[in-house]
């Protein structure tokens, strides 16, 4: 089913690279692109009403990246709620969820595909949201475990915006166990 969606989305795809801190996709306005990685790291995340920075997830190599209920706002021009930055050089494909919609639309492979990514994307935010219910020292062991190798690519700010803690204690909890702040 993968390699089927692959060959029916190929035409749509546009190759695109972008530096370490570009915007993917900005708060504020309508979700057009998902975009596909070839390679690097990219982070998804918003801004709480108080000012603070909250990161949802991260997608690297081989992942599809978007925000996908900003996406689905996108077809009524609703702004977007998330952003998608470049954690490091990114390299891969940009398609167009309005182009992406139709053809999902119009074939029932892609349109399997896309309910059996839908209902991963389910999945994996529910295991998120467990997550989050866990002390700050269990969601670091979750986030290496989910995302094995990902801590030496980004910033430990960065980890700790995903934790749910400051940099500071970021810094104790490395120190508790024993790895490098």
């Amino acid at each position: 089913m993968y390699d089927e969606a692959s060959r029916l989305l190929a035409p749509l795809a546009v190759p695109f690279s972008m530096r370490k801190g570009e915007y993917l996709q900005r708060i504020g306005t309508p979700a057009h692109y998902i975009h596909w990685l070839h390679s690097g790291v990219t982070r998804t995340g918003f801004i709480t009403d108080a000012g603070n920075e909250v990161t949802l997830h991260f997608q690297s190599d081989g992942e599809p990246v978007g925000a996908h209920d900003d996406l689905l706002r996108s077809c009524d021009a609703v702004p977007a709620l998330n952003f998608v930055v470049a954690e490091t050089a990114v390299h891969g494909y940009r398609l167009d969820w309005a182009e992406v919609s139709a053809l999902y639309k119009s074939n029932n492979d892609l349109r399997d595909y896309y309910l059996g990514a839908a209902q991963r994307s389910i999945i994996d935010q529910s295991r998120r949201l467990y997550l989050n219910a866990s002390p700050a020292q269990g969601r670091l062991i979750a986030f290496r475990r989910e995302y094995p190798g990902l801590e030496q690519r980004i910033s430990q700010k960065v980890v700790a915006s995903f934790l749910g803690i400051t940099p500071q204690y970021m810094s104790q909890l490395l120190r508790q166990d024993g790895s490098k702040p």
